[in-house]
C-alpha cells in the first residue's frame, strides 16, 4: 500500500520545538501544502488533530470528497516544558545542553514532563497498524509532523534514533512509502520518493 507522509507547511516558527504548541500555517505553509497535493488523488486522508496539520487536511478532503480521519496518535511529540521554545534557548540554561543531548541520543529519555522518542514511536506504530489493517488498500495521505514522520520511517524501515537525524524533513515535505505487513505480522516499508517543498 502506498502511504504519503506529508509534513504540514511552515508556520514561520522553524527552529522551535512546537509539539503541543499549535501555531497556524503561514501563507507560505498553505502554499507548500497545496503544491504537494495539487492534482494528486488519495481515497483517504489521515491527519493529526493539531490545527497546523488538520486545517489543510480538512480543506483537501472537502475539495476532493475523500474520507478524512483525525487520529491523535499522529500528533507531534510532546516536548513538555520545552514545548514552544528553541533548542538554543534551552541549551543556554544550566544543564540544558546535556539534557538536549541525552534526549536526542537516547530514545528512552523523555523531554521534561513530556514524551520520549520511544513513546512517540509506540504511538506511531499503532497509527500505522490501523492504516495497514484497513480492508481498503487504496493510497493514503497522512498529514502530520516532522517527529511523527521520523517515527513512522523508523517503524517501517527499522531505522535507529541516530539515523533519523540524517534525513531533513522540512515543512511541506512529502515522503511516499510502499508499506505492508509480513506474514509474521511485522510492518515493513520502502521509500518510493521524497518531494521537497
Amino acid at each position: 500500500m502506498r502511504i504519503d507522509l506529508l509534513r504540514h507547511g511552515t508556520t514561520g516558527r522553524d527552529g522551535h520545538l512546537d509539539g503541543r504548541t499549535d501555531p497556524p500555517l503561514s501563507e507560505l505553509g498553505w502554499d507548500q501544502f497545496r503544491r504537494q497535493t495539487q492534482s494528486r488523488i488519495w481515497r483517504r486522508v489521515v491527519s493529526s488533530p493539531l490545527m497546523r496539520a488538520h486545517a489543510a487536511a480538512a480543506e483537501f478532503a472537502r475539495q476532493t470528497g475523500c474520507a478524512l480521519a483525525i487520529d491523535p496518535d499522529w500528533s507531534e511529540l510532546d516536548f513538555g516544558r520545552w514545548d514552544g521554545r528553541t533548542r538554543a534557548d534551552i541549551a543556554g540554561e544550566a544543564g540544558g545542553a546535556a539534557l538536549l543531548d541525552a534526549f536526542y541520543s537516547d530514545a528512552a529519555v523523555p523531554a521534561p514532563d513530556g514524551e520520549s522518542w520511544a513513546d512517540l514511536q509506540a504511538r506511531i506504530a499503532r497509527a500505522l497498524d490501523r492504516i495497514l489493517s484497513s480492508p481498503e488498500a487504496a493510497p493514503a495521505l497522512v498529514v502530520s509532523h516532522g517527529g511523527a514522520i521520523r517515527a513512522a520511517l523508523a517503524h517501517l524501515l527499522g531505522w535507529r534514533l541516530r539515523q533519523l537525524w540524517s534525513l531533513r524533513i522540512r515543512p511541506g515535505t512529502r515522503i511516499a512509502v510502499e508499506a505492508g505487513r509480513a506474514e509474521s505480522g511485522t510492518s515493513w516499508g520502502e521509500i518510493i520518493e521524497i518531494i521537497q517543498p
